[in-house]
């Protein structure tokens, strides 16, 4: 699991678990209209285009709608979460060994409770999945190994996720600028208490063959744009996980990104931000942050394509 192939889903699935919901399924009809996970923020100064991202994809959800390729276009700053393109590996290597593998003689069944082990255990057998090769393994690596091993199966590719369509698009003299480093984002598996890691573990394996159910239903709600339905479907996730890791992966982190949403709308460059939708919607969002703010931030209505 810590071999150079791997560490790309590493880091997709990373982003994952850190409020991004997941999709692959093929698209529903589309309405003579719709909308778009995007809003416009404009400022005196500067616009700013909120893009609610999905890292994995299909060719179904492209060619996207010309409103977004044009807010796109005239941006001169894309944000992202990560650069994945950019992502070193050997570091990623490195963090992976350093935070998520037990070292000497500890070993993964130390830490977890009698009803999450035989669930581990329930889960490795029906899969066919070598059980001894998590041993070594952290509860929160083996909850995103598992989340991997998922969306593998049901087909999804990264190289068609949202951010990575915007990433291959852009070209000098339009600026990329990563609002987190990979360095955060594995500080907040490494941080988390054992209780909160194996609520993690716990929860995934609970969802376990549901996975393709729930992808498909956050499919449908995403692209019909359709904050409410896709906020519901996340919740529910939540609601069998820990709520103070939650908290960790969405609620602090949006404040941090609303703030830098603020430097661009204080500037003068337009920029196109793309980051996990669960970071845009719901009462701790970035956009109904903005608007406690002051500022008008406001769903784009599109065309079908």
């Amino acid at each position: 699991m810590l071999k150079r192939r791997h560490i790309h889903a590493v880091l997709i699935v990373l982003l994952a678990f850190l409020g991004v919901p997941q999709a692959q399924q093929a698209a529903p009809a589309q309405p003579k209209s719709r909308r778009f996970l995007m809003w416009k923020a404009p400022s005196p100064s500067a616009t700013v285009y909120l893009v609610g991202s999905i890292h994995v994809g299909d060719s179904s959800m492209y060619p996207l709608s010309k409103e977004v390729e044009s807010a796109f276009a005239a941006a001169k700053v894309l944000a992202v979460e990560i650069n994945i393109k950019n992502a070193d590996e050997a570091k990623m290597i490195g963090l992976v060994q350093k935070y998520g593998v037990y070292t000497d003689d500890d070993v993964l069944a130390k830490h977890l409770s009698k009803e999450t082990q035989a669930a581990l255990d329930e889960y490795c057998t029906r899969h066919n999945v070598p059980r001894m090769g998590m041993e070594k393994l952290k509860p929160w690596l083996v909850a995103i190994s598992i989340a991997q091993m998922a969306w593998q199966q049901a087909g999804e590719d990264p190289s068609l996720g949202i951010d990575m369509h915007f990433l291959n698009e852009s070209k000098p003299p339009q600026r990329i600028d990563e609002l987190e480093t990979i360095e955060s984002q594995f500080s907040i598996f490494a941080e988390a208490t054992e209780e909160e890691q194996q609520s993690m573990l716990a929860s995934i394996l609970k969802q376990g063959d549901k996975m393709k159910d729930l992808i498909t239903r956050m499919q449908t709600a995403y692209i019909s744009g359709d904050p409410g339905s896709l906020e519901k479907i996340m919740q529910e996730q939540n609601d069998v996980g820990s709520k103070s890791l939650e908290k960790k992966f969405v609620d602090d982190r949006n404040v941090a990104m609303t703030g830098k949403m603020e430097e661009y709308l204080k500037g003068k460059d337009p920029a196109f931000v793309v980051v996990g939708a669960a970071h845009i919607i719901g009462d701790k969002g970035i956009a109904k942050q903005l608007r406690d703010k002051g500022y008008k931030v406001k769903q784009v209505t599109l065309e079908a394509k």
